[in-house]
């Protein structure tokens, strides 16, 4: 099914709110008019089948059809009268999953739509923070506790011309809880690893020399890039699966919300006040 994409939310919701009466029309197992009535429609029998051929990679046999068909009828009676007896009222697992079935239904409807290239070429100019690779770095780095140093600075100058001159760097500096070496490691990691910010002083550095001290969550490090890569953006080609998809989730939480809303206008809805301690919370 292909959906011409439609740039007015309030149409783009009228129609996906058709389809979606139109589906709940093509999967109802009976006339809702009568509650006493069932009558399994060939649609029904048709959906029956593809999903038992979706599990045995065949099309089911006369009596495992009449099985299917038994079975179903089986289902609707005693789901008909679950209902008459109030058994589906106040229970959170069958509220989340009613929920669930529609906002499925949904989603399932906006993957169906086929948004033009202008349009995904738009959604990924105006979110190209999402498609830009960020900066990556190889490097060694060894660690002063300012904690347990007194003079950081000196302590700092005297191992870099240690380094300088070829000391090993294994063998220098503090204990501590990182690795010495880092492989490729995006600035978004060595962030989360050394602290906020850390890799911001990292583009200035010139690659191949010890450098430092360089300032982390955890005290002062001196540092040696061996290769880097800057930020770069990604083609829109290269990820154009990804801006669909992302495309398609936003899509379809904006029209849950207009879904929602507009459904919502149909109810009286009154909300206690919400009280704390026998007193009311202010809102």
């Amino acid at each position: 099914m292909n959906l011409i994409w439609i740039k007015d939310p309030s149409i783009q919701f009228a129609a996906i709110g058709a389809l979606l009466f139109a589906a709940n029309g093509f999967f109802q197992g009976s006339d809702p008019g009568d509650e006493q009535e069932i009558v399994i429609t060939q649609n029904r029998i048709e959906h029956l089948s593809a999903i038992f051929e979706r599990g045995w990679q065949r099309p089911p046999g006369p009596d495992e059809l009449r099985g299917l068909i038994d079975d179903f009828v089986r289902e609707e009676v005693l789901y008909r009268e679950a209902v008459k007896m109030g058994l589906d009222e106040n229970d959170t697992v069958i509220r989340r999953r009613l929920r669930m079935k529609m906002e499925f239904l949904a989603k399932d409807l906006v993957d169906a739509i086929e948004p033009s290239e202008e349009v995904l070429q738009r959604y990924y100019n105006d979110n190209i923070d999402k498609y830009t690779l960020p900066a990556r770095y190889t490097f060694e780095q060894v660690f002063l506790n300012s904690d347990k140093r007194k003079e950081v600075s000196e302590d700092a100058r005297i191992l870099l011309t240690k380094l300088t001159a070829g000391s090993d760097p294994r063998k220098l500096g503090d204990p501590n809880m990182l690795q010495y070496r880092f492989e490729n490691v995006s600035a978004e990691r060595i962030d989360r690893l050394f602290g906020s910010d850390f890799s911001l002083q990292f583009p200035d550095l010139e690659t191949g020399q010890w450098i430092g001290p360089l300032t982390s969550s955890y005290g002062e490090h001196l540092v040696r890039i061996s290769d880097a890569t800057p930020q770069q953006q990604a083609e829109f080609s290269a990820v154009k699966a990804d801006v669909l998809r992302d495309w398609q989730v936003e899509e379809q939480q904006n029209i849950l919300q207009i879904q929602y809303q507009t459904l919502r206008e149909n109810y009286r809805i009154s909300i206690a006040e919400p009280m704390a301690n026998g007193e009311a919370i202010k809102q």
